[in-house]
């Protein structure tokens, strides 16, 4: 394990130094204590935890999955082993004191078992097909984000262009064909579309409807959602298809000029998509740990450090299947394991930090950040308000091709003095006082 993944980890440690000890000075002005417990964080340690992790007998730690839960276990174990207290919210059943550390909650699986869409115009059929596909045939519309439409009877077409000139169009419980030279504006007016009510709304993003067939494979892929209570009912749906089924559709030829010079407005089409779906429960679960603060002022302020446990699982056929996500994100998972392991010797030796601590792993990250919305929005086993800072870690086992191999010892901090002057400061501190000497780049230190 490089440096540079250590370091980080120990740049983690020192982020909460300026709180974390009673009784003593902070980390800047005793830079050997904050070193002392650093040095416990080890690349031998680090890679012991990771070979695990990342073992293809955790099989990639889908979401839900066996491998996902055996991982859950693992760490829940890590946590009891060093004796670092629960703070999950399942009952402990007596197996060992590991259910305690585990958040476990539901998922809604939907699996799209077929889908067929028929267009027509004038009584004409312009357009069938559906998914699976015949033999050699192509899938000419293909969902791929939102609720796959599932109509009862056909909805207008209506064509938007690049969204420039659509005042007075309306879209409401129409398919709306939108189509423009910036494919990520497209995407953003398609969201604006779907609030607007549309059913659904057709991106041509390839030439043909043969550049999209990629997508396809996905339309009967199993998704996850959250059930908070809180979703609104329907949504539509965007739709990937070529520019040449977008003109058959139009009733104009495939190229860009005849496409441009449609009016906005109805199309004259008619089109109607059905999709049957399969719906079940998935169980997954967050692992929370957790030390106290020491200070009867504030331990009832927390600092959250937390990382996502799942990866993407198994794919695809040959003889290496699996994605170990030894990097995504088990490099970041791991590292917080020998955090809390840092943390809870300092306490262990009076040094505890004055703040609490919560050790959070999350699942379903790779999914829709579920683990993590389930934790803020339905569960939060702290109360939000009295959660000072979050310090999310994910990512640190890779170099970046850009820089090379001439240095590895650079971290890129996304948020910092875009969400907190004082984080921003104690990582500048801590770095300089640590010896870790990061490159720290806000080269993605974005809002977006």
């Amino acid at each position: 394990m490089t440096h540079s993944r250590l370091s980080l980890a120990a740049l983690g440690l020192g982020l909460l130094a300026a709180p974390a000890v009673a009784q003593t000075p902070d980390a800047a002005e005793d830079p050997d204590l904050l070193q002392r417990y650093q040095a416990t964080i080890t690349p031998s340690e680090l890679a012991g935890h990771l070979y695990v992790y990342a073992d293809d007998y955790m099989a990639g730690r889908d979401t839900g999955e066996p491998g996902q839960r055996f991982a859950s276990s693992y760490l829940a174990g890590q946590y009891a082993a060093m004796g670092i207290a629960p703070k999950g919210s399942d009952a402990d059943p007596g197996n060992f004191g590991l259910a305690p550390y585990k958040q476990t909650f539901e998922l809604a699986r939907t699996q799209t078992t077929s889908m067929s869409y028929t267009a027509s115009r004038n009584g004409e059929t312009v357009l069938s097909g559906g998914a699976p596909a015949a033999d050699g045939a192509l899938v000419e519309l293909i969902p791929v984000y939102g609720t796959p439409p599932a109509d009862t009877e056909p909805a207008r077409v209506v064509w938007v262009g690049d969204g420039s000139a659509m005042d007075g169009v309306d879209v409401a419980g129409a398919y709306v064909i939108a189509s423009g030279a910036d494919q990520r504006a497209m995407q953003g007016l398609a969201g604006q579309l779907i609030q607007q009510g549309a059913r659904g709304v057709i991106l041509p993003v390839a030439e043909t409807a043969e550049g999209v067939q990629r997508y396809a494979r996905r339309l009967t892929r199993a998704s996850l959602s959250l059930q908070t209570g809180e979703e609104e009912s329907g949504g539509g749906a965007f739709i990937l298809t070529g520019m040449d089924v977008a003109a058959r559709l139009l009733g104009v030829d495939a190229t860009a000029e005849a496409m441009a010079a449609v009016p906005v407005g109805d199309t004259g089409a008619m089109l109607q998509m059905s999709a049957e779906r399969e719906e079940s429960a998935v169980e997954t679960e967050n692992v929370v740990a957790f030390i106290e603060g020491s200070d009867p002022a504030l331990k009832h302020e927390v600092v959250v450090i937390s990382a996502h446990l799942d990866h993407v699982g198994d794919h695809g056929e040959g003889e290496d299947t699996i994605y170990n996500g030894a990097d995504d994100d088990g490099s970041g998972t791991v590292s917080i394991l020998e955090i809390a392991e840092a943390f809870q010797l300092a306490k262990e030796n009076g040094h505890g930090p004055r703040r609490s601590v919560v050790f959070l792993h999350v699942t379903g990250e790779e999914k829709g950040l579920f683990g993590s919305q389930y934790y803020a929005d339905v569960d939060p086993r702290f109360p939000i308000e009295n959660t000072v800072a979050n310090l999310n870690i994910d990512m640190i086992g890779r170099y970046d091709p850009e820089r090379g191999f001439e240095t590895t010892d650079y971290v890129y901090i996304i948020g910092g003095d875009l969400i907190s002057q004082d984080i921003h400061d104690w990582n500048a501190t801590v770095n300089d006082i640590s010896g870790t000497d990061l490159l720290l780049s806000d080269r993605f230190n974005s809002p977006d």
